[in-house]
């Protein structure tokens, strides 16, 4: 049975920020895949030059070489100026390959964030977790009218902290369901 991985390159440096994305379709669990990335695809350029092959067969932990039986040219998704939106989107993405794990290159850090696909939302908080600290390069308040603003009277920086955390949470109930 085929282990398949999304091999995805995160580009930040644009606005709106993308993703470019190629299907591993065997081995691609991080004892393999993850571990040949991290070896041989470790700077910003080869991470950029494994996620516009396209299609993957194979790719060797132990040498870094891949084989391909199928031409096939790599996914580009223009991500969403929300950053909790973009995370889904690159969940989602992950899901649509089929991809048992997720592997995205963060131009910004340099660095490989392996994500296991325990279904969309699981992914998306992980991706959100991962990768905070992108949060300045995409919008996080939404688009809906912000409600929960009118009792807060300070402006200092811990009254902002607490209101941009009370926007999160909120959002993050919303998208789940709980809050309308």
């Amino acid at each position: 049975m085929a282990t398949r991985g999304l091999i995805g390159y995160l580009d930040t440096d644009q606005s709106p920020a993308k993703l470019i994305s190629t299907y591993n379709n065997y081995d691609g669990y991080p004892e393999n895949l993850g571990k040949g990335l991290e070896t041989f695809y470790d700077s910003d350029a080869k991470a950029e030059e494994i996620s516009n092959v396209g299609y993957i067969s194979y790719l060797d932990g132990e040498t870094g070489e891949w084989d391909a039986k199928h031409k096939q040219n790599p996914k580009r998704n223009t991500l969403t100026d929300n950053f909790n939106e973009a995370m889904l989107d690159i969940a989602s993405e992950i899901d649509s390959f089929g991809a048992d794990y997720g592997y995205i290159w963060c131009n910004e850090n340099e660095e490989w964030i392996t994500v296991k696909n325990n279904g969309i939302r699981n992914m998306a908080e992980n991706l959100e977790m991962y990768l905070a600290h992108l949060k300045g390069k995409f919008a996080m308040i939404p688009e809906r009218p912000d409600q929960t603003n009118s009792h807060f009277v300070d402006n200092d920086e811990a009254d902002e902290d607490a209101r941009m955390n009370e926007l999160f949470v909120k959002q993050m109930k919303f998208r789940a369901g709980i809050i309308k």
